[in-house]
């Protein structure tokens, strides 16, 4: 009987040697590759998302090309410009100082920042957005001439506007827009003040720009010029930019 207890056991090793290879051919790591080829997926989407990011991070900020008008609007029916009218204490019209025989200001609404002495004189510096038809001393033959029309207006309004105070001015934005489908040129800037509050200025920066806008060949361009001083909510001029639209004639 030993002899068959022997060979019995030995039969038994056997089986349970070749259970154990058998279970070694199992593939113990599929779930580790699947999580591994997830992780592969999300860190390419994620360079992807990054390289698209990277490309896009330095590019001029787009405008809306139409805005719902769910608020209260300055309709500029000489120019075709229409723009949000900014709540109280902004009212509406602009400055009637600033129409020159250079800039004709057909809308527009304004808000006193405070009073700047000027000259032995106390007088009102404003807030302002106003909007009227291009002057014909701005050389325009058509939508090649939007760049330099819009620098040539923001060269002539500097020295008309803010001679008074002494300043120095850099430029933010200087591209190519479209207003409700029309070609315009946008030039975006920042008026500094460095000894403002020696004519009692109680802001040191002021942000601005203009707008050129493109009305066909029958049609004088639209110009936009809005000016914030720092105290007054800066972000209002893109809010204002924006808003933006042009009657279609």
């Amino acid at each position: 009987m030993l002899w068959l207890l022997t060979l019995v056991t030995s039969g038994a090793l056997v089986v349970i040697a070749l259970f154990i290879v058998d279970i070694g051919k199992v593939p113990t790591k599929v779930r580790p590759a699947a999580l591994s080829a997830s992780l592969r997926h999300g860190a390419t989407h994620g360079t992807a998302t990054a390289a698209a990011e990277g490309r896009h991070g330095h590019q001029a900020k787009p405008r809306p090309s139409t805005t719902p008008v769910s608020y209260p609007q300055v309709a500029d029916v000489t120019s075709g410009l229409s723009y949000r009218q900014l709540a109280s204490p902004w009212r509406q019209g602009c400055p009637s100082d600033l129409s020159t025989s250079a800039f004709d200001w057909t809308a527009g609404e304004n808000i006193v920042a405070g009073q700047v002495t000027i000259g032995g004189s106390a007088v009102d510096w404003h807030g302002l957005a106003c909007s009227g038809p291009l002057q014909q001393q701005f050389a325009y033959a058509g939508p090649a001439d939007l760049a330099s029309a819009a620098s040539s207006l923001l060269n002539a309004i500097d020295p008309a506007f803010y001679a008074g105070v002494r300043h120095t001015r850099t430029t933010d934005i200087n591209q190519a827009t479209t207003v409700s489908g029309h070609q315009a040129w946008e030039i975006e800037f920042t008026m500094n003040y460095p000894d403002g509050t020696s004519q009692g200025l109680t802001w040191t920066t002021e942000l601005g720009a203009v707008v050129v806008v493109d009305r066909g060949q029958s049609e004088a361009p639209a110009v936009f010029y809005v000016s914030v001083p720092g105290t007054l909510g800066v972000p209002n001029v893109d809010v204002l930019i924006d808003s933006l639209s042009l009657s279609q004639s």
